[in-house]
């Protein structure tokens, strides 16, 4: 193999696939990218055997052919190279192993790096994916819908099903579900078309994460389900993650149908005064405890024999008084999801369910279950 490329444009490129490969990854085939070179353009993949990403770019072609390259080493390389193309030619070391030179393939700089490679074939990532089973689905939309989620997907849980975000095709409607057995977010947006596929799948949390890098500035992707794997296409840059198998809990079944009280609260003030609260509060659940009287919330904390902090909020409210008590940083992350300058919290007691709605997006509900008193 022996190509010519930009210097920035390769970086990108590397940068956009990198992040499936796992950082206990050292000197195994699961720790390198694979090139591809043929006519004018030249491919990078990587992949952990659960998610694949390859990506593109153009590039000037002498001698086709492929390569395994250590991902952290070439990223570090092209890091730190200031000119503006780079030449990367490749030679047989021997059966299983071969040599890769990067200099300056505009000459002007005394630059040679060596970088010993692996042969191309032991890694397999994404093949040609048939037009048939794929769908377009408008990026930003689905952007939102991972924003107003994915934060509440657990992480290396015992079960697996709660490691993702569900997603359910409804034809003309889709619907993310996520939980993590202590909270959950659903949200629901209208499809202009409907997707090919039509069962509910749950989508591990690595693939959700480079999924919204990829749709981050894309205008248009592709989406669909092959051999019980998502695939994914945006910005010239192709996805395709095994599926979590599993059933997933009926979420329906923990949002509550009614609520006994409720209140509708400015969003700003009521961030303010639980960044102050959770200064004291005690690590590792950083408890804050909020209790509802008359026009007003209490924001409560402490850790013991440090620190304690009481802070009144007026809001209208005219219920009975309730004690609630929250994992500190699940208040937080629930304002990553509300857009509105006011969000309406609803509650039956201090144990039950509590309900957190955005006024201006109504197919979006986030739950939050209680901590004990």
């Amino acid at each position: 193999m022996k190509i010519k490329v930009n210097t920035s444009e390769f970086l990108k490129a590397i940068h956009a696939v990198e992040g499936v490969i796992s950082a206990r990854e050292i000197r195994s085939v699961l720790s390198n990218l694979k090139l591809e070179a043929e006519t004018a353009s030249v491919s990078i993949s990587a992949t952990d055997l659960e998610i694949s990403i390859k990506t593109s770019l153009n590039a000037q072609v002498e001698k086709s052919g492929d390569i395994s390259l250590p991902a952290k080493q070439l990223s570090s390389i092209f890091k730190t190279i200031h000119f503006e193309e780079a030449l990367l030619s490749t030679e047989d070391n021997d059966a299983d192993s071969s040599i890769t030179y990067i200099t300056d393939a505009t000459k002007k700089n005394d630059y040679k790096n060596k970088l010993n490679g692996m042969d191309a074939e032991e890694i397999k990532t994404i093949p040609k994916v048939d037009a048939s089973n794929i769908s377009d689905f408008p990026t930003a939309m689905f952007a939102e819908m991972i924003r107003k989620t994915s934060y509440a997907i657990a992480h290396e849980d015992q079960r697996y099903i709660f490691n993702g975000l569900f997603m359910v095709p409804k034809g003309d409607k889709l619907v993310f579900a996520v939980t993590d057995g202590r909270r959950l977010c659903k949200i629901e947006r209208p499809l202009s078309t409907t997707l090919k596929f039509k069962d509910s799948v749950i989508i591990p949390s690595k693939a959700i994460r480079e999924i919204s890098k990829m749709i981050a500035t894309a205008e248009t992707g592709k989406i669909g389900i092959i051999d019980n794997q998502i695939y994914v296409n945006a910005n010239q840059i192709e996805l395709l993650c095994k599926l979590i198998e599993g059933n997933f809990p009926n979420y329906e079944q923990v949002i509550p149908k009614s609520s006994k009280f409720n209140a509708v609260i400015p969003k700003e003030g009521f961030q303010i005064y639980l960044r102050q609260a959770l200064i004291a509060a005690e690590e590792p659940t950083r408890q804050i405890r909020l209790t509802f009287s008359k026009n007003n919330i209490n924001f409560y904390a402490q850790t013991q024999g440090v620190n304690e902090v009481s802070i009144n909020m007026p809001i209208e409210y005219s219920g009975d008084e309730v004690t609630v008590a929250f994992k500190g940083e699940y208040l937080s992350d629930v304002f990553k999801s509300i857009d509105d300058n006011e969000f309406r919290i609803e509650f039956s007691d201090s144990s039950s369910p509590v309900v957190f709605k955005d006024p201006s997006d109504p197919d979006f509900i986030s739950v939050i279950m209680p901590m004990k008193i």
